[in-house]
């Protein structure tokens, strides 16, 4: 009898201990201040989550201003620019004349009388052209190989020949007023019946070796 007793008494008191365990528990996820304070009077300690409202930041939208420069921005870096390179190779082509002009004469070695103003025979092979009575106003001959050729009476007023081979060329009555001889080779070239004094670029040089009349017996010009 005594022992059906302390059984249930037992019981009773289990009961009661995983009754107040499961309000303990239930009362220690519960975030309220007065349950925490009732717990730390048993020993029991509970820190309060703090709680953190809810907030939307609403963002203004972009100005149309800061807009476009957001999209030049984006324009100038996605932009990719590619340069392109030319190789230009040199070569002798026949002579540059102006408009009005034939040069087609230099293949036949035949330009008596022909109008070959401003023409490019710069750097050209030019020997034993005949350019007699030729007009030649501003043409460039520098640096051409000229020997041999002939110039009667050719106006060659402001023709350049600078650093050209004139060596046998026959200038007679040739018109040469501020031609330029600056360089040239005159060796043998015959200057009979030219006003020296109106060519530019010469030395004493280039004087000493041109010829004045077209030979030592000959002392006039035709």
């Amino acid at each position: 009898m005594l022992k059906n007793k302390v059984v249930s008494i037992s019981i009773l008191v289990l009961v009661v201990v995983i009754a107040l365990v499961v309000m303990v528990t239930r009362l220690y996820q519960a975030d309220n201040s007065t349950v925490v304070s009732a717990l730390s009077k048993i020993g029991i300690s509970k820190t309060i989550a703090p709680v953190i409202p809810d907030t939307t930041v609403a963002l203004d939208p972009a100005s149309p201003a800061s807009t476009d420069s957001t999209n030049n921005a984006i324009s100038e870096t996605s932009t990719t620019t590619t340069t392109s390179t030319t190789t230009s190779t040199s070569t002798t082509v026949a002579p540059t004349a102006a408009a009005g002009n034939d040069a087609s004469c230099i293949r036949l070695a035949q330009c008596q009388f022909a109008s070959l103003n401003e023409v490019d025979f710069s750097r050209l092979q030019l020997e034993s052209i005949d350019f007699s009575a030729a007009t030649l106003i501003y043409s460039n001959f520098s640096s051409a190989n000229l020997s041999s050729s002939q110039f009667i009476r050719a106006d060659l007023r402001r023709v350049n020949f600078s650093g050209a081979d004139l060596s046998g060329v026959d200038f007679t009555a040739a018109v040469m007023t501020d031609t330029n001889l600056e360089g040239a080779n005159l060796t043998g070239a015959i200057f009979c019946d030219v006003d020296l004094t109106t060519v530019t670029g010469t030395n004493e040089a280039q004087m000493a070796k041109i010829k004045k009349f077209k030979s030592k017996v000959n002392t006039y010009c035709p």
